[in-house]
């Protein structure tokens, strides 16, 4: 989900994701806590089109997703192209990441090229799409952790997407 390091849990050794794989929602081979997310957040969206306000998201109506919920602000403008500020992490996330409440996506990975499946998934659900990552993550001396990654759009009062909603979780194999 977030960066290459960080402090905490096993996030805090270094850390690469490797066989990255993205789809768009209804191609992706989800997870039962993936299809109880993406149901949510389904849920939440009006029924007239559009997707949900950061409003509509209630914690204690997804107290089982919660330690793997992320949110991330959009920022179109940024210098250097778009880019997403973390504001809140799940704890689950920081176990396995370590903490990135407050970050911005370019500070963990400023190589975008490197890392254009990560960023490619980040922009299209800021322009409105769902998509699903799978990936794995490897430290060096640590056992490695299968990963899955879902982003979805949150708008704000103009209709425009101004947050994404994630959920990020190692799934069982």
């Amino acid at each position: 989900m977030t960066g290459q390091g960080g402090t905490g849990g096993r996030g805090s050794y270094h850390m690469h994701r490797t066989d990255q794989r993205a789809w768009c929602e209804g191609d992706a081979p989800l997870s039962p806590l993936g299809k109880e997310f993406l149901a949510y957040w389904h849920g939440k969206c009006p029924p007239g089109g559009g997707f949900p306000a950061r409003a509509d998201i209630a914690p204690d109506e997804m107290l089982r997703l919660l330690p793997y919920i992320f949110m991330v602000d959009v920022l179109p403008d940024a210098p250097g192209g778009p880019d997403f500020r973390f504001r809140l992490v799940g704890t689950a996330i920081v176990e396995v990441e370590g903490e990135h409440t407050g970050r911005l996506l370019s500070e963990m990975f400023s190589d975008r090229d490197a890392y254009a499946v990560l960023w490619r998934q980040y922009r299209d659900a800021a322009a409105g799409k769902v998509w699903v990552r799978q990936e794995t993550l490897r430290w060096q001396g640590r056992d490695h952790v299968h990963y899955e990654v879902i982003l979805a759009p949150l708008q704000d009062e103009a209709g425009c997407v101004s947050m994404l909603i994630g959920l990020a979780h190692a799934p069982e194999r």
